[in-house]
């Protein structure tokens, strides 16, 4: 068996939380892990990691090296397998085309089983999990292109709904899909006990590379060229999901129950739904509800407090606060795109920017100052590099720096400080196995990003 693990969404209906730079999947969401962590670590509990295969975009590839890097409990021989494993999508083409990216790399395995899981669910228990996989690569084994159904808990027409039909091995033929019916369908659907479709498939590789030749050939027929002729016209290929590509054209699809607590967190609704445990009002992070009720709030670093509304939802991040009507969740990709047609930036980063080597967190900007918190992975570098325009004082908070300021190098601990004059070469390496944070106050005339001449790309 083999575990392709989807990490390229920007999961735009998770904003302010989840940004186009830093989408929802990597974002810490439970114990200071993000949602891709916990996908990984519930995959190694099922399959090798030499048979994990994760696909994300150029512009994603080092958050999953550095989430990988970061995996509390994993040895370091794992996730080196992990990095090795992680495949570049050249262009975001929906899940089909980067399925076939994955089984294209894998030829000589086409007569395994596949599963494709995307890297933003929540699942519990593990043992259920586990259960349904088992069930699943029967089915797919015998030729069929299995989905994950999920008992629905709710008439959320965010979800694409499937019905079964006749009974087979452990699971069922699928007697139709429907995608994201209107809530009038949704009630005869349920009537009629449809599913969730939980976007997790199993099937054989070579089945798979069959039924996209059958159905959609426009996509297939890039199967037919070299794999690095495939990367470099991969732009070209037509953007479809797996569902529309496949699932709702086969006569070999089948569904297996998924027994378990499940939520793909796809709206501020499916989060609210999964963590509350239905109680009246809820909060992650700090909250206070009066006369208030069917409120949800999410905040990190302020207290939001609800005073005499009822079914409002407040997400609170560092630099934007959305408030809304329950009902509205599934509208905030529309938000989005709204805003970003208006040229507002915060659909695209927020004031916490990461980057290969760590992170930067704006925490005051004037005029003529800017001061920021910068953390640094352990042995990582931030790039040789000078600026024009500005100084920068540098306060070691946490760990230890070797710096290059000029041609010397020197040793920074916490609460020791340096000044770097503008217009001298200097470097940051964080020489220890914990992270190094910085305060660092810029002064000058212009402290704008692209006041950086760069070196070198350590």
């Amino acid at each position: 068996m083999k575990a392709i693990l989807l990490a390229g969404g920007k999961g735009t209906r998770l904003w302010p939380l989840s940004r186009e730079n830093y989408p929802k999947q990597f974002v810490e969401f439970i114990d200071a892990e993000s949602l891709f962590q916990l996908t990984v670590k519930r995959l190694l509990k099922c399959f090798r990691a030499k048979d994990i295969i994760t696909v994300t975009s150029l512009s994603y590839k080092f958050h999953a090296l550095n989430q990988i890097d970061n995996l509390s409990g994993v040895n370091n021989q794992i996730k080196s397998q992990l990095k090795k494993n992680i495949i570049i999508e050249p262009y975001p083409k929906s899940t089909a085309p980067a399925v076939m990216l994955v089984i294209k790399s894998q030829v000589k395995f086409n007569e395994e089983v596949f599963f494709v899981f995307p890297s933003d669910h929540i699942i519990k228990p593990v043992s259920k999990f586990i259960k349904a996989l088992k069930k699943a690569e029967q089915l797919a084994n015998k030729g069929y292109m299995v989905v994950f159904g999920v008992k629905p808990t709710s008439a959320s027409p965010g979800y694409g709904y499937v019905l079964k039909g006749e009974r087979i091995l452990k699971g069922y033929r699928i007697s139709k899909f429907v995608e994201k019916p209107s809530k009038g369908k949704i009630k005869k659907l349920l009537e009629k006990k449809a599913y969730w479709n939980a976007g997790i498939f199993a099937f054989r590789g070579k089945v798979f590379l069959s039924e996209l030749k059958e159905h959609s050939f426009d996509i297939f027929k890039y199967t037919l060229k070299s794999y690095p002729d495939l990367l470099s016209d991969f732009v070209k290929c037509p953007s479809r999901s797996i569902d529309y590509a496949i699932m709702q054209k086969t006569k070999q699809a089948a569904l297996v129950e998924f027994d378990v607590k499940w939520s793909d967190l796809g709206s501020w609704e499916s989060v609210m739904s999964y963590f509350s445990s239905g109680n009246t009002n809820f909060s992650i992070g700090d909250a206070e509800f009066f006369d208030s009720n069917g409120c949800f709030s999410f905040s990190k670093d302020k207290l939001i407090s609800f005073l005499g509304v009822k079914d409002i939802l407040a997400i609170e991040s560092s630099d934007s606060i959305l408030i809304m009507k329950k009902g509205h969740s599934d509208r905030v990709k529309e938000l989005t795109q709204y805003l970003s047609k208006r040229k507002i930036p915060h659909t695209k980063e927020s004031l916490t920017v990461y980057r290969p080597w760590g992170y930067y967190t704006v925490l005051k900007e004037k005029e003529n100052y800017k001061v920021k918190e910068i953390g640094v992975y352990p042995k990582k570098f931030v790039s040789l590099q000078r600026h024009r325009f500005r100084s920068e004082h540098w306060n070691v908070v946490e760990g230890r720096a070797k710096i290059r300021l000029g041609n010397k190098e020197i040793t920074v601990k916490e609460n020791e400080s340096v000044f770097v004059p503008k217009g001298i070469k200097h470097r940051i390496y964080n020489p220890s196995g914990r992270m190094l944070k910085i305060i660092e106050v810029q002064i000058g005339s212009y402290l704008g990003e692209d006041d950086i001449e760069r070196f070198d790309t350590y």
